[in-house]
């Protein structure tokens, strides 16, 4: 009896304890709650319905989101009064809702025009926007006419780059010049930033450069007609255009070289004018914030020109009574910072620091904190309302992240000093005190509260950030930017040079201070982060930052659980093959190590990739000009004699056969081809061949001896006859880069033995049940359908004399050629007779059949017998594109025929490859005129 009232006793405790637990609980909600807390969660839930929009493979249809998201807000409005978990669930489903709705309205408002093939082609348009560059200058050109060829949909607004050093164009005048245009590339891996989808909601359509210097037309240019605002904002956009034009002319006046570019980079917004080495030093420095006019910029300035204006009228008595200076320099501090947002050029970056600053002035102006994470809150309405794309990019993200974690920092900062006390310490060491301790406070918080988000969208982090910014920003804060503002107001009076030239010095150290910082090790490469890595660290840090109570430590558990997938294995190790947009660069990645394809690759791609796979040693190819003498006077784009193409067969089988004994290293011909042997990475896995082909006349050889061509140039046909996968241009403009993951197949076994059975056939059952079978390397087939033709009941009895079935009645279901291949689909009309064996029989006896000679070298373990990738050893590969979303406004230009003028329909890329016979050595030139 005494043992039942002890754990009565016990078993009440621990309800009571649970009821304990689940009161503060809701005590510390009910706290939250009254504090407004709940509104701060708004921007957030609409930032993740923006980015869901955006995520989407295609757009949902309006008129459907519209009317769930009109439920939901009349749901949250009906609930307004109801208790506070159905309240909150119809306030957040409405949130993340508006968030998708505002996306589709941006996405329609804009309507980018975009370009859908390279052309070049004569240019005629009004130049925009101009800025000069280390080899030349870059203009954004408004499009009047295209001719010679002209585009059908030719893109409004356009980038385009002239080198040399000979007079520009001026801001607003009309140019012309023979320019190549192309597309505005995709990411260069799946995964990684989407340059034609920035450019889209740029306004951007195409991006090239200029054939020589452009000129201005010898006749006036007629513009289409436009209405009254719109013409007014085009006049507006052009004085403001030109006034920035002028002030960034007499800054290089005043400071030619790197430290006039960094100046403009901070007052005017024209970067590209800084070299390479003094780019890549800031960024491994923590510093790449200083040279984007953002929040810091914007604070820095209208802070100095409010405390200024504030002080000088607080010297007149007269005035500090009449008027509220503080209202009136809030008031004339966002005109300025409006000021240097027009003339800044209206960066994303620097547009969404204005919103936020002149939220906060306004909540100084009608007496309310200036500094509260509701404004921020309130900033971030503004924004998503306005520019919704910009929830899926890093700027907003680390803007915000950085704010927040600032003023939740500094908010526990302040209490702390406070509960101390104020000390016997001198008010001048009391400044410096504070002043070094707001330094360190911003530079550790802000690198913290960022770094996640630069390893999700960069896969890199500065490890000296924190010693950059410590060593730079007091330089920056209390010498650059003063001697800049200064210089702004007396550039009106030609006062502006010795201001400009202090600037100038504070600017050489802080990049002397970057290059140093960067000697010490720069920025290390972390690797693509693992998916959901970003979700959970954001949705982790919000609710450490933006809640108060206890409630707030619940944000530790999801952040946890995002750095700790870090520690669990990433699919990242798999060996995987890496294949340009444009197919020029390929590189076989094993761990941090790169086999590439080029001996100087493309630095804009390549350093994509470097950051991606945290590669730190790349492998050159071998180079030789053994077949110059082949293609000697031949175009890239003529078809091969017989000769020469059996010659280049030749050498190509010969550099395979090299490649062999030097696995995971490329082996290049010069002007003709690119070959590799890769391997699954696992014992016995069996090995992978991959060319890479720079002439289409040889696309046909290759099919024949390589189980993956990746053809730079269009080959005339979409499908090796052998079995290969053939990767074209065609499916490189819808797919975008593509990384084909490499692993072994899931069973391995020996060769096959002389009374075996066909690799890959298996046995053939009696009752007549399919069974798919590879027996040219040019189609598939299916055992047990019904028979359709003479060809089938040869490829039948060759199949059943193979494998020592006895007479061809074994196989009396027959054989039916199946379509669906493994590797790439053909064409029906291609199935015939004669090239069922054609030209299998080179290498064999004479009188031998094809298929015999081809049987004769499976058995015997040659190279070409693989009739399933799982009993041979082949290794298997996985097909992941760069993009997925073909029929999204920002790619749907992707799939425009511009001969037809429609749109065509997506490939249908196979997610997983799996090698029916390898090479087929036809010896045919299976590549038509191009």
């Amino acid at each position: 009896m005494q043992t039942s009232l002890h754990a009565f006793a016990r078993k009440h405790d621990d309800h009571s304890g649970d009821r304990r637990k689940m009161g503060r609980f809701v005590a510390h909600a009910a706290e939250e709650l009254a504090f407004g807390r709940a509104f701060l969660f708004v921007p957030l839930l609409m930032a993740f319905g923006a980015a869901w929009w955006f995520s989407r493979p295609s757009s949902p249809p309006f008129w459907g989101l519209f009317l769930y998201w009109s439920i939901a807000v009349l749901s949250w409005l009906a609930l307004r009064y109801a208790r506070p978990g159905r309240r909150l669930a119809a306030g957040a489903a409405a949130a993340f809702l508006t968030g998708a709705v505002f996306a589709q309205l941006e996405v329609q408002r804009l309507s980018t025009v975009m370009l859908d093939a390279p052309v070049t082609t004569q240019v005629t348009g009004l130049v925009e926007a101009r800025e000069p560059t280390d080899s030349g200058w870059r203009y954004v050109v408004r499009v009047v006419a295209t001719e010679d060829p002209v585009i059908r949909r030719p893109p409004d607004r356009v980038t385009l780059v002239a080198r040399g050093k000979l007079p520009p164009i001026e801001t607003g005048g009309a140019i012309t010049g023979l320019a190549r245009l192309s597309p505005p590339s995709g990411p260069a891996l799946p995964g990684l930033v989407d340059f034609g989808f920035l450019s889209y909601f740029d306004g951007i359509g195409a991006v090239g450069f200029f054939y020589g210097a452009p000129q201005a037309p010898s006749t006036p240019i007629s513009f289409p007609p436009e209405g009254i605002f719109q013409s007014a904002g085009n006049a507006a956009g052009l004085w403001i255009e030109r006034l920035r034009d002028s002030i960034a002319g007499k800054i290089r006046a005043v400071l030619p070289g790197e430290s006039g570019a960094f100046a403009n980079a901070i007052i005017t917004g024209e970067r590209r004018a800084l070299s390479d080495s003094t780019l890549d030093a800031l960024r491994n420095a923590g510093l790449a914030h200083v040279i984007a006019i953002s929040g810091l910029h914007m604070a820095l300035a209208a802070g100095i020109f409010f405390s200024t204006l504030r002080l000088f009228l607080s010297f007149s008595p007269k005035a500090a009574e009449a008027v509220a200076t503080k209202k009136l320099a809030a008031l004339t501090a966002m005109f300025a910072a409006a000021f240097y947002l027009a003339i800044s050029g209206m960066q994303v970056s620097a547009r969404r620091a204005f919103i936020m600053l002149a939220v906060m002035l306004a909540a100084a102006i009608v007496d309310r904190p200036a500094i509260s994470l509701r404004n921020v809150a309130l900033a971030g309405l503004v924004i998503l309302a306005m520019s919704p794309s910009e929830a899926v990019g890093p700027g907003m993200q680390m803007s915000f992240a950085a704010t927040l974690a600032l003023i939740a920092g500094y908010s526990i900062w302040r209490r702390r000093q406070a509960g101390e006390g104020g000390g016997k310490t001198h008010a001048m060491a009391r400044i410096i005190i504070v002043a070094a301790s707001g330094i360190l406070l911003t530079a550790l918080i802000g690198g913290l509260s960022t770094a996640p988000i630069a390893m999700a969208h960069f896969q890199r982090v500065a490890g000296y950030g924190l010693l950059g910014n410590l060593l730079a920003m007091p330089v920056v804060t209390f010498l650059v930017m003063p001697a800049g503002l200064l210089a702004m107001l007396a550039m009106p009076l030609g006062l502006h040079a010795p201001f400009l030239l202090i600037m100038g010095l504070g600017l050489d150290w802080v990049i002397a201070i970057a290059k140093w910082v960067d000697g010490l090790g720069g920025a290390f490469e972390t690797g693509a982060m693992p998916p959901g890595f970003l979700i959970l660290f954001l949705v982790g840090f919000m609710l450490l930052v933006l809640l108060s109570t206890r409630l707030r430590l619940a944000g530790l558990a999801p952040m946890a659980l995002a750095f700790g997938l870090l520690f669990l294995p990433q699919n990242r190790g798999a060996p995987a093959l890496l294949v340009s947009e444009d197919g020029v660069l390929l590189a076989f990645v094993t761990g941090d190590a790169a086999a590439l394809s080029k001996s100087r690759p493309p630095a804009f791609i390549y350093e994509q990739w470097q950051s991606a796979y945290a590669i730190k040693s790349a492998e050159p190819p071998e180079e030789s000009q053994r077949t110059a003498a082949l293609f000697d006077g031949v175009d890239r784009f003529d078809r091969l004699d017989w000769d020469r193409l059996e010659g280049a067969g030749v050498a190509l089988a010969s550099d395979i056969a090299a490649a062999r004994k030097r696995p995971g290293h490329f082996i290049c011909e010069k002007d003709a081809w690119c070959v590799a042997v890769l391997s699954g990475g696992a014992p016995q896995s069996g090995t992978l061949s991959v060319a890479q082909i720079f002439r289409p006349a040889l696309a046909g050889a290759a099919c024949d001896h390589a189980d993956v061509v990746v053809s730079v140039y269009r080959p005339g046909f979409e499908a090796c006859r052998s079995g290969s996968f053939l990767v074209t241009p065609a499916m490189r403009r819808q797919t975008g880069a593509l990384r084909l993951t490499i692993k072994p197949p899931e069973t391995i076994t020996g060769a096959a033995s002389d009374d075996a059975e066909p690799p890959g056939l298996g046995k053939i059952p009696e009752n007549g049940a399919p069974v798919r079978i590879g027996l040219f390397g040019d189609f598939e087939y299916e055992l047990g359908a019904e028979r359709s033709d003479h060809v089938v009941e040869e490829a039948s009895m060759r199949a059943a004399r193979f494998a020592g079935a006895g007479p061809p009645e074994r196989m009396a279901a027959g054989l039916q050629p199946s379509l669906e291949r493994q590797t790439a689909s053909r064409p029906a009309e291609a199935l015939q007779p004669s090239e069922m064996g054609a030209g299998r029989a080179e290498n064999s006896d004479p009188g031998s059949t094809a298929f015999e000679a081809f049987a004769r070298r499976t058995t015997q373990g040659g190279a070409l017998g693989t009739l399933a990738s799982a009993a041979c050893g082949k290794p298997q590969i996985t097909i992941t594109p760069a993009i997925t979303s073909l029929t999204r406004p920002w790619n749907r230009h992707r799939l425009y025929d511009w001969r037809s003028g429609t749109y065509q329909t997506p490939i249908d890329l196979p997610k997983q490859v799996e090698f029916v016979s390898g090479s087929g050595g036809s010896g045919r030139q299976a590549c038509p005129e191009p």
